[in-house]
């Protein structure tokens, strides 16, 4: 049986990853068959259901690919509202972690958490995302720093996996910061990580990627390429938190690795622009984190001018970013980041793909990708962008199947 969706006011597909370019056709139709698109084009040319086909009707509505955040840390226990209240009377991020909050508040909550407890509090953000069009979802452990701990937490990311429809790709992030325990003989945290931990993701094929949190007083450049080429050594794909808070050079070494991201760059230089642009790395920018720490916006329209390939991403953490409506993040991108509607769709889309190397399986509208997509009640996609506390997601597929439906369908609050 195939699926139809015809009549669609809109259909919006990226091309291909890095520039931004969106196909948009009036008045068009898409064909599911078999969990993949077979058929996109307009209605007139669009052929006729068989008995038995599903046919949707997307009059007046928009119809994208389906939205891939490809930097979170879902899975955690414990709340900062506390820290929160602490910067609104200003304390900064760095002055919190050096005594004793930040990720160490998290960590401490997050080891005595049960994995029963950790699924079930994970569980409603991981459905939160789907209801908003989210189709491809990125998942950090990082709030375990002990092997146990962030087997624990990717154990939790593994059984998320299995019980949603949504793609979701695990990533292990054992260097998040330096655990409290190891703060005077960080080399022996290090080699933990090294010749224990990854082996261990590895033998279990828990993670599809490793990452580091490269920033001053976290991990060194010379540390963050000992942890990375571990990773490679044992067949594990790597990103780099990089260049958030200092201009350290984790772009550059991300870069140089080969890296699938780097991610944040709220303080990148012209090298780690110039290296970047020469390689296939994804710049993902968390512009939901740079509001919330009231810090300087990457400088996407630079990436982007450099012909870099751009990616947007929530960074939903219990400390540095609580923002959990992606169309919030795309507003920031379009009002603080000058970044155009064609180019945030793009970021959230196939861009978003490659950053978790699925370019080649989803984020885009065309035949032989996954049916991964949305169709949202909205005049327009400026429109999402425009107002951003609604959600506008009408139906959203994920594998050519009805993952979630609005109660309010075909309905949109400005005429």
């Amino acid at each position: 049986m195939a699926i139809f969706i015809q009549h669609c006011k809109e259909l919006l597909t990226p091309l291909f990853p890095g520039n931004g370019k969106i196909q948009r056709l009036k008045n068009a139709s898409l064909i599911i068959e078999d969990n993949l698109i077979s058929w996109v084009g307009s209605d007139h040319d669009c052929p006729s259901p068989e008995p038995g086909d599903q046919v949707i009707d997307g009059t007046n509505q928009i119809l994208t690919p389906g939205l891939i955040d490809s930097h979170t840390h879902l899975v955690f226990a414990g709340d900062r509202s506390g820290e929160f209240i602490q910067r609104t009377q200003g304390a900064t991020y760095q002055q919190i972690s050096a005594s004793g909050g930040g990720i160490a508040s998290t960590v401490t909550k997050t080891r005595e958490a049960s994995a029963y407890d950790l699924l079930r509090t994970a569980r409603p953000r991981v459905n939160r995302w789907m209801e908003q069009g989210v189709t491809t979802l990125e998942i950090k452990s990082g709030y375990g720093l002990t092997t146990e701990s962030e087997l624990k937490l990717l154990r939790v990311i593994r059984q998320l996996k299995k019980e949603v429809p949504i793609d979701i790709s695990a990533t292990f992030l054992g260097a998040h910061d330096i655990p409290a325990e190891f703060k005077e003989n960080r080399t022996d945290y290090i080699q933990k990580i090294i010749t224990e931990m990854i082996p261990a993701v590895s033998a279990e094929n828990l993670a599809e990627a490793v990452d580091v949190f490269c920033e001053t007083g976290v991990y060194s450049i010379s540390e963050s390429r000992l942890i990375l080429e571990s990773a490679l050594h044992h067949k594990l794909k790597i990103k780099v938190h990089a260049d958030e808070l200092s201009a350290l050079g984790g772009a550059s070494l991300a870069a140089q690795l080969n890296g699938l991201s780097a991610d944040h760059l709220l303080c990148i230089t012209d090298q780690g622009i110039n290296d970047l642009t020469n390689s296939e790395t994804v710049a993902i920018l968390l512009p939901g984190t740079a509001w919330f720490l009231k810090m300087p916006y990457a400088p996407a329209r630079k990436l982007l001018d450099s012909g870099i390939c751009v990616a947007l991403a929530t960074d939903f953490n219990p400390g540095s970013c609580t923002i959990d409506q992606f169309s919030f993040i795309l507003m920031l991108a379009a009002l603080y980041m000058n970044m155009t509607p064609d180019e945030i769709l793009s970021a959230v889309t196939v861009n978003a793909a490659k950053a978790l190397d699925r370019e080649t399986e989803t984020g885009k509208l065309a035949p032989g990708y996954r049916a991964d997509l949305v169709l949202w009640n909205a005049p327009s996609w400026e429109h999402i962008i425009y107002h951003p506390t609604h959600n506008h997601a009408g139906k959203v597929f994920a594998s050519g199947k009805l993952i979630y439906q609005s109660e309010i369908w075909n309905e949109c609050l400005f005429l």
